[in-house]
């Protein structure tokens, strides 16, 4: 499991806000991010998978999704992109925080101890302020440092560029969880099944970004077979309990949402959600089928 594919591309309540120098890793030029379309008579839904976290000099937009955007009269967003400090911070001490003196580094091994050590120096994290987190947001706060070590903007992310334009135009912006539903899926998670999380994180400290840049290579290209591969084939499937919570049960949750929706709401609506909801067997699109819904490709 790595935590920063994770990060990138299927969480986004955080809004992964660590801020250091930028680097320019590679990208190929987007040929566009894939863009489906679902819905009835008299309801238009577009589903379109984003990325929280981008290279600033990649060019995403095109023109099937800014048509989407302009018909749409309401956005979907997986969460509050920009929660208030005030509310976040009792809800991240009472699921991400330790009470003390109780501390991460209780709950670890030795070596696995020594390892996150090391991996807070490389990363420029203070250790002490990792041992006050469970194992989860110790895992999310490395991948932060990682992601925009790598070059990466969550002021560059897909709902970082989307909310602002759809305010503008007048648009609705809502969400399909709150802050703190998006957090449990991390915090009821059982503690070794987040050590576990976090650890497995902490063994890719070494390694290059280039998985990264090739899964937002293959999101700009709207290649979802290789993204797929890369997200779902080569990452979640090897943590079976992290890809329910993550992506299963939120999948599940979502289709019953747009189903109402569809048969409710009249109008054209776009939901923009992590890519990995839209990918694989379980994805969003494949567990609409059921419900009478054939979602069409439309970029």
């Amino acid at each position: 499991m790595t935590f920063w594919k994770t990060a990138a591309l299927a969480m986004s309540a955080l809004a992964l806000t660590a801020a250091c120098e930028q680097k320019t890793p590679a990208t190929a030029e987007a040929r566009g991010p894939a863009l489906w379309r679902v819905g009835d008579a008299d309801t238009t839904v577009y589903l379109f998978g984003t990325v929280h976290v981008l290279p600033p000099e990649l060019v995403w937009r095109k023109p099937p999704i800014d048509k989407a955007l302009g018909e749409a009269k309401a956005i979907y967003f997986e969460t509050d992109i920009d929660p208030n400090p005030k509310e976040m911070l009792p809800i991240i001490q009472q699921l991400g925080m330790y009470q003390p003196p109780e501390k991460l580094s209780d709950h670890l091994k030795p070596a696995d101890r020594t390892a996150l050590e090391a991996a807070a120096v490389k990363l420029e994290t203070p250790m002490f302020l990792l041992d006050q987190m469970r194992p989860w947001l110790a895992a999310v706060t490395l991948s932060e440092a990682m992601i925009t070590n790598a070059g990466y903007d969550v002021n560059s992310g897909v709902e970082r560029k989307l909310a602002p334009d759809a305010i503008a135009a007048g648009k609705e912006i809502r969400k399909l969880e709150t802050v703190g539903e998006q957090l449990l899926v991390f915090a009821d998670l059982p503690e070794e099944v987040q050590i576990r999380f976090l650890m497995d994180g902490v063994k890719e400290i070494d390694k290059e970004s280039t998985t990264l840049d090739d899964m937002v290579n293959a999101w700009a290209a709207g290649d979802v077979v290789k993204l797929e591969k890369i997200m779902i084939e080569e990452d979640l499937a090897e943590n079976p309990e992290i890809y329910q919570a993550l992506l299963v049960k939120r999948n599940s949750n979502w289709v019953t949402k747009i189903d109402q929706l569809i048969k409710t709401e009249p109008g054209t609506f776009v939901i923009a959600v992590g890519a990995a909801h839209l990918t694989g067997k379980d994805s969003v699109i494949a567990k609409l089928a059921p419900a009478g819904y054939t979602a069409q490709r439309v970029e």
